[in-house]
C-alpha cells in the first residue's frame, strides 16, 4: 500500500499515482574542522523535521481536495487554530532505534529488527506552494505539486 493521505477538518485526499516523491530531513547540522583538524559539529538539539516534495497525477476531485486542504490549513493558521494537516505516509517507512515514537498511519504496519523499528508513520504538517499543470490523461488530467513541512510530532 504505497499511498499518501492528507486530511484536516473532515477534508481528505489519498494519493497513489506519484510523478515524484521525496521525504527528507531539514537541516541536521554540519561538521567543520578546526585548524588542528579536530571535528566541530553543529546542529539542532531537537529531532530534525521532515520536508516532503510531492508531485502526483490526480483527478479533478483530488485536485479540489488538495486546494481545500491548503485553504483550510491556511485559514486555521491565520485564525490561530489547530492547522495541523494529518499526513499518513505509507510510501517511505519511518525508521527509529528502539521503539515507535510516532503514530502509525491508518492501515500501516510496523516491523521490528535488531536495534529498531520500521513503520508507516503519521505526521503533522503544513502545506506550501500547491500548484497543478495539465497532462493529456482523461482520468488523471492534472499533476499536482506541493511541499509539506512537518510541524509537531504526531503520537
Amino acid at each position: 500500500m504505497r499511498q499518501l493521505t492528507l486530511s484536516i477538518s473532515g477534508i481528505s485526499v489519498t494519493l497513489k499515482r506519484f510523478v515524484s516523491y521525496d521525504r527528507t530531513l531539514a537541516d541536521t547540522g554540519q561538521t567543520e574542522y578546526s585548524i588542528s583538524g579536530a571535528s566541530l559539529d553543529s546542529g539542532p538539539v531537537y529531532e530534525p523535521k521532515h520536508i516532503w516534495t510531492v508531485s502526483a497525477s490526480v483527478t479533478l476531485s483530488q485536485w479540489w481536495a488538495i486546494g481545500a486542504i491548503f485553504g483550510e490549513c491556511d485559514r486555521l493558521r491565520r485564525t490561530q487554530g489547530n492547522y495541523n494537516i494529518i499526513v499518513d505516509d505509507s510510501i517511505q517507512d519511518f525508521i527509529e532505534q528502539g521503539y515507535r515514537s510516532r503514530g502509525l498511519a491508518i492501515g500501516g504496519v510496523q516491523a521490528y529488527f535488531p536495534g529498531g523499528v520500521a513503520y508507516s508513520a503519521r505526521f503533522y504538517a503544513r502545506m506550501l506552494e500547491p500548484k497543478s499543470r495539465d497532462q493529456a490523461n482523461g482520468v488523471y488530467p492534472y499533476v499536482a505539486s506541493f511541499v509539506l513541512r512537518e510541524l509537531d510530532k504526531a503520537t
